[in-house]
């Protein structure tokens, strides 16, 4: 990882910059697709990747012109409403519209695991692409037994309210925070979080490929210790948006920002061996780091400067869910944008894809980030997969990110992963088997590529 310009975020100790990432791959819309075709049938349908108020007609351009492509769109929700002062986001997913399952009458419990711990937290629920009201008879809070389990730890259930109330109602494209939930956990401990809606209820807003199990069980289930009655299981997250933490010290956060790399597709399921699970397992080793959140922004098949309208993971641009879901984050400080090789597979020139990526550290900049770009890792095989005219585009982005200084720091991630006896393709001991999404081992090693010091703009 280069170091840059030093333009540091510090806080009363010793943190504190925080950076969203944008990258992580998922090449849905591609005519050389090598994903399993299981994978394509998540719970996202083909609706729109538009915001609610944006057009619901987005169609993808593949060399569109930067007056009329590259504006951000504003969120559909003054991000300063919902940002609590004091707090820090220690867990995020972005929201996609979907087609996910009926709830009504139901519980539904995700397991999620936070960047950071606390002595409490507060939740924060979206009903984005939601056509209704959602309306919540209660919702519990409790410490998981484990990734991957439907059980709680014993006597640390406790009620979710909302200025006091347990139930609540998020209108269509609404947001609610939380009041504080006192129960305090540590790094490594993941929360399960229960939500029961009231009447009729259809997922629809969420994030289709969580890379972790969410349990259903029959009934009013909040807050039971076993998971014994939850039989229904789905791999999506639904509702739930973020988890922050009080900040006592200001140690700010860091998103990444990118595509299915950086969602995690193809590592672990119930792992939490993401490339961004990685690297705040690094800052937690680092006794100078202080309790840095790393927000985890990553939607399969995203795109810079185009929608992507595949049935398995929906989504708008990353120039146009910038603000949504980067800016709106809580005290996020540092972004680090992963983004590109989806453009560079629909056919998006270099020189378009230079220009999205530069609107998104101008907008970053806007807002006072600290901006890291990160390389696109390689896309080669035996089938074709990347063209010699792609792979020549995807070439000089690298090159222009390696060389331009308009980033305060750069995370090599082609060079961490790629074989060098041909720099074209992943190594195989980093290949999860599709020729495009790292393995395990090729999380670590991106996670690995990041000089912290660089990436925090300190020491």
């Amino acid at each position: 990882m280069e170091r840059r310009r030093g333009r540091a975020f510090t806080a009363s100790l010793a943190l504190l910059s925080v950076v969203a990432v944008a990258g992580g791959v998922t090449w849905l819309a591609s005519s050389h697709s090598r994903i399993p075709a299981s994978a394509q049938t998540d719970t996202a349908r083909c609706v729109t990747a538009a915001f609610p108020g944006e057009s619901e007609t987005l169609a993808p351009s593949p060399s569109p012109s930067v007056s009329s492509s590259l504006e951000p769109t504003p969120a559909p929700t003054p991000a300063a409403k919902l940002i609590p002062a004091g707090w820090n986001g220690v867990w995020s997913t972005s929201m996609q519209d979907l087609d996910g399952p009926d709830v009504s009458g139901r519980t539904l419990r995700q397991i999620v695991l936070p960047t950071a711990g606390g002595t409490s937290f507060r939740i924060r629920l979206a009903n984005t692409f939601g056509t209704e009201p959602l309306r919540l008879s209660r919702a519990t809070a409790a410490l998981a037994v484990g990734s991957g389990s439907p059980d709680l730890r014993s006597g640390t259930a406790r009620r979710v309210t909302f200025e006091g109330a347990a139930e609540v109602e998020i209108p269509p494209g609404g947001k609610v925070v939380s009041d504080p939930v006192e129960l305090a956990f540590r790094f490594g401990q993941p929360l399960a979080v229960d939500l029961v809606p009231q009447g009729p209820a259809t997922a629809g807003s969420g994030h289709s490929r969580s890379i972790a199990t969410s349990y259903l069980g029959e009934g009013d289930m909040a807050g039971q210790t076993s998971g014994a009655a939850f039989a229904g299981t789905v791999r999506s997250w639904f509702w739930l948006e973020g988890i922050d933490v009080p900040d006592p010290v200001g140690a700010g956060a860091i998103s990444t920002f990118g595509d299915s790399i950086t969602e995690g597709m193809s590592s672990t399921v119930d792992g939490n061996r993401r490339w961004p699970d990685r690297l705040s397992a690094r800052l937690r080793a680092e006794p100078t780091t202080g309790p840095i959140g790393v927000l985890n922004e990553g939607i399969g098949g995203n795109r810079v400067v185009s929608e992507n309208l595949s049935c398995a993971s929906p989504s708008a641009s990353g120039l146009r869910r910038f603000e949504h879901d980067v800016l709106s984050r809580t005290d996020v400080r540092v972004v680090v944008i992963a983004l590109g090789i989806n453009d560079i597979g629909s056919g998006t020139p270099a020189t378009t894809v230079i220009d999205g990526l530069t609107v998104l550290t101008d907008r970053a900049r806007e807002h006072g980030l600290r901006v890291v770009a990160a390389t696109l890792t390689p896309f080669s095989c035996d089938g074709g997969c990347l063209t010699p005219e792609k792979e020549q585009q995807r070439t000089l982005v690298n090159d222009w990110i390696r060389s331009t200084d308009i980033f305060d720091a750069v995370v090599d991630f082609d060079a961490a992963v790629r074989d060098p006896a041909d720099p074209q393709r992943m190594l195989a001991a980093y290949d999860s088997g599709d020729d495009l999404h790292p393995s395990d081992a090729g999380m670590q090693a991106m996670a690995d590529a990041f000089d912290l010091a660089a990436l925090l703009g300190i020491g």
